[in-house]
């Protein structure tokens, strides 16, 4: 196993720099989610809407909501959610 020797620098500037590395970390990783197009599931789409199936459906034939399909599933993009 290799070993790793710090000198000149006391516990609590090493305890800061870890911190200060996870949040920046931390911060480009919730920047990449907040970019990205969730799905959501038909029953996520509706609840989140508050509207019921049968609506949800009509919504879709009517072309106000774009399905998106996975095999078989059925989703829509978060993106493309009107609220």
């Amino acid at each position: 196993m290799d070993q790793i020797y710090l000198q000149n620098i006391t516990k609590d500037e090493l305890i800061e720099e870890i911190k200060v590395s996870i949040i920046v970390e931390l911060k480009k990783i919730i920047s990449k989610e907040d970019n990205k197009d969730f799905l959501l599931s038909r029953r996520e789409a509706w609840e989140l809407l508050k509207i019921n199936e049968s609506t949800l459906n009509r919504w879709v034939k009517l072309g106000k909501l774009t399905p998106h399909y996975l095999g078989s599933k059925v989703y829509f993009k978060r993106s493309e959610i009107p609220l």
